[in-house]
């Protein structure tokens, strides 16, 4: 899942339309289990707003700012 989300990522990142569906449709088990906590009424409204939230956290992130793998294990050195 990571691969495919982070390619979604990076065409979505590109104003990719088809990279956003993708995106979007990672978070689809994870949009579902929040609605099912929320009244049937309020659901569509809900959904709308969560997807929204999924397009501007797509927008404001910034993946130059990812560490690599040798970079992620350096600045976790010696944490536990």
């Amino acid at each position: 899942m990571e691969k495919r989300l982070y390619s979604a990522l990076q065409r979505a990142k590109q104003k990719d339309e088809e990279g956003l569906k993708e995106v979007i449709q990672q978070f689809e088990k994870k949009i579902e289990a929040e609605l099912r906590q929320t009244s049937l009424q309020n659901r569509d409204d809900l959904r709308q707003e969560l997807v929204i939230k999924v397009m501007e956290a797509v927008e404001n992130y910034k993946m130059e700012e990812v560490p690599n793998f040798e970079q992620f294990i350096e600045a976790h050195k010696g944490k536990k």
